[in-house]
């Protein structure tokens, strides 16, 4: 269960940004692009502190409470940096679509 989790909690942020960002662009929200941003890039910061937390306890429950190898968490750290650029890559996307939205 809480590999499910800990992969909801990294996803979670990309999928918010690519639904509200659509709706932000059609303006069906009140909410703008920026705001948008704001909220799913600080989100993925608050999601990678959660699931540091649980691979840290998943891994002291599975050692009984000593971990001995640091590799997941250098892996969660290089994912975390690899959704970022995602993030950041749907976020150039979609302001560059918005701008052409205003364009027309």
């Amino acid at each position: 269960m809480n590999q499910i989790l800990f992969l909801l909690f990294l996803a979670l942020p990309i999928i918010f940004q690519i639904v509200f960002g659509r709706k932000a662009i059609a303006e069906s929200i009140k909410l703008t692009l920026f705001k948008v941003c704001l909220i799913s890039y600080f989100s993925q910061f608050i999601f990678f502190i959660i699931a540091y937390s649980l691979l840290s306890s998943g891994l002291r429950s599975e050692s009984n409470g000593q971990i001995h190898c640091g590799m997941p968490f250098l892996a969660l750290i290089v994912l975390e940096f690899l959704i970022a650029i995602f993030i950041l890559v749907i976020i150039l996307i979609q302001y560059s679509i918005k701008r052409n939205y205003d364009l027309e």
